[in-house]
């Protein structure tokens, strides 16, 4: 296509403290450069205080060591490419919110997106989908996805149509939590994400495959552009080397079907 998109900015990045992800930090940086990147935006699952969820997020013990090791390939890095501390969080109503606060106003956090894979509740997380009733866990998706819009605290949301995955069907439920979900984030200003992840390991067939119930979902993208919406590209890069190996062609594929233009930069809120 004659405008092709190409990434300047990955604001969806892991670190091996997650529990699922392999490579030292540097790395990344050194393939987000031999890529052509702009900016790397560490965005590794949150740590969170006084929770322990091995093979998803880091222990509280490794919180600090994070922050260093970014801040320093910041300053190393500074006038080659702009790196930047983040964390992917899901919003558990007000349990945390004071702390995913302090992160940007105390620790020097320059943002955060929303991932919502999970709740907690009675000291447990769950996954949506391990519950039982799917029609009662997207919707219980969906109402937390609005919630956490409203915070203000996301620059954006990582893979809105994560749903698709485990609801296993596109219904009229999907469809409406759709419109739910984009509305709300166009009222708050806030981008959807488009999520390479499945480009590497599942959506390999033509990008408005809807038999493929996978995100990046093309009816709720559809949805999204009807609604108006921005967007935004991201890796989620859990391997260094993903930053070569992502399906890039795909990605274009996807985008000329339809008809969206991600933006280049993100503008992260200004959280008080």
């Amino acid at each position: 296509m004659d405008d092709e998109f190409k990434l300047e900015a990955n604001y969806h990045s892991h670190t091996y403290r997650c529990g699922h992800a392999v490579g030292t930090d540097a790395e990344y940086v050194r393939f987000a450069l031999r890529k052509g990147l702009k900016a790397i935006g560490f965005s590794d699952h949150v740590i969170l205080p006084g929770a322990s969820q091995p093979g998803m997020r880091g222990d509280p013990s490794l919180l600090e060591g994070y922050i260093s090791s970014v801040k320093s390939l910041k300053a190393k890095y500074r006038g080659e490419i702009d790196v930047l501390l983040a964390f992917e969080c899901e919003w558990y109503r007000q349990e945390f919110a004071s702390y995913y606060r302090d992160l940007l106003a105390e620790k020097g956090f320059d943002y955060l997106i929303l991932g919502q894979h999970c709740f907690h509740e009675n000291g447990r997380f769950t996954f949506y989908g391990e519950m039982s009733d799917r029609e009662e866990s997207l919707r219980k998706y969906t109402a937390d996805v609005l919630d956490a819009l409203d915070s203000g605290l996301f620059a954006y949301v990582a893979h809105p149509d994560l749903y698709v995955r485990w609801y296993r069907k596109w219904d009229a439920l999907c469809e409406e939590c759709a419109y739910l979900i984009c509305r709300k984030a166009k009222q708050t200003n806030t981008p959807l994400e488009i999520n390479m992840g499945p480009s590497r390991w599942a959506r390999k067939s033509d990008p408005d495959d809807l038999s493929i119930l996978i995100y990046p979902y093309p009816r709720f993208f559809q949805i999204a552009k009807e609604v108006g919406n921005q967007f935004v590209v991201g890796v989620d890069a859990h391997d260094p080397k993903e930053y070569l190996t992502s399906d890039y062609v795909w990605l274009n594929r996807f985008l000329e079907k339809l008809g969206i233009a991600p933006l280049k930069r993100v503008a992260f809120p200004k959280v008080k």
